[in-house]
């Protein structure tokens, strides 16, 4: 982690969709970096833009602006074969196998098909032992092979799809909410197996999830967004100590404490709902929803600032914890307290 070159970075990337004749943002001038061994999360509710960001960055979707890099290499400057061989390095998981898995194929075919894409010039017997053996890794037994998708449980398919990305060796693996689909046990054996080969292999994750408390178990750092902005980027244990985005504070209110009595004396933040596909305005993104908003949110959009070392904000109030300490207080100019420009 400590390595100069990232092994992947976007800069200031947009991503535009089309409805009705009309474009609107899902993902909003995103800066966001990680490096080989690390693990970046991303959380955020429904709609705000996770996917869509993780597609841009495999170059599955096009970008309207910006620029993303992997090891240093532009991906837009890449020709279609080119990226087909640098994709190899860069592996997702979805967050239901179910789509990701042909229901007419064996598990072995899904297997097999890597090298029939990847690796054709790798013979049968070399295919079928590097299949057992990233099979083992996975923690499933050979004979799931012959099985179709119908025929194993939900944590079978989800090993299997983490068995097919492993195959190809890749530098960076994509985990869309990976966890969404099983039960507890499942999430925590499937949690500790990942952790297991970041550590054997030394790969690069990215967490897509819309559960904060599962993060702290896996990510060292994280990015809250919220349509399509990233409003905090933080450490994360500093991210759950010292939240400054009132959208992260409510994220974090909403975590359950395994403590009746605590549980209901905290205070719980929540907010009117909202359409995830209305354009971006001028103003701060999440302005028409925070209970602190002034006239200066509802015009202008705040910058990101450094608020300490590695945690970032955008928002003109950022406010260490506002909610959960001092209990949501609010003058005319902002929270009490804060330690933004506008304060």
């Amino acid at each position: 982690m400590a390595e100069d070159l990232p092994l992947f970075e976007l800069k200031n990337v947009s991503v535009d969709y089309f409805l009705s004749g009309k474009s609107y943002r899902a993902v909003h001038n995103v800066n966001l970096k990680g490096h080989q061994g690390e693990t970046v999360g991303i959380v955020g509710e429904s709609g705000s833009g996770k996917s869509s960001l993780a597609r841009a960055l495999l170059m599955l979707e096009p970008i309207s602006s910006g620029s993303i890099f992997f090891q240093g290499t532009d991906l837009q400057e890449l020709s279609s074969s080119n990226l087909r061989k640098l994709r190899k390095h860069m592996q997702v998981i979805f967050q239901d196998p179910d789509a990701s898995l042909n229901p007419r194929r064996t598990a072995g075919w899904h297997l097999d098909e890597v090298f029939s894409i990847h690796f054709s010039q790798v013979p049968s017997q070399k295919r079928e032992e590097l299949i057992v053996q990233v099979l083992h890794t996975v923690n499933l037994d050979q004979t799931l092979v012959s099985r179709y998708p119908f025929e194993l449980s939900g944590g079978q398919k989800q090993r299997l799809a983490i068995a097919r990305a492993l195959l190809l060796s890749p530098k960076l693996l994509i985990l869309d909410e990976p966890l969404s689909s099983l039960d507890a046990q499942l999430r925590k054996s499937t949690l500790n197996l990942l952790k297991t080969i970041q550590e054997e292999e030394g790969l690069g994750y990215i967490f897509i999830t819309h559960d904060l408390s599962t993060l702290g178990a896996i990510a060292q750092k994280v990015a809250v967004m919220y349509r399509g902005s990233v409003v905090e980027l933080a450490r994360v244990h500093e991210l759950y100590s010292d939240a400054a985005h009132p959208y992260t504070i409510a994220l974090l209110s909403c975590i359950p404490i395994p403590d009746p009595q605590a549980e209901r004396a905290r205070k719980t933040l929540t907010f009117p709902q909202h359409s995830p596909i209305l354009p971006v305005g001028t103003g701060c993104p999440f302005a028409h929803r925070c209970p602190y908003a002034t006239a200066v949110c509802k015009q202008s959009c705040p910058p990101t600032q450094e608020i300490s070392s590695g945690h970032f904000v955008a928002c003109h109030y950022p406010c260490p914890n506002l909610i959960v300490r001092q209990g949501g207080s609010v003058s005319s100019s902002g929270p009490q307290n804060c330690i933004g420009p506008g304060c």
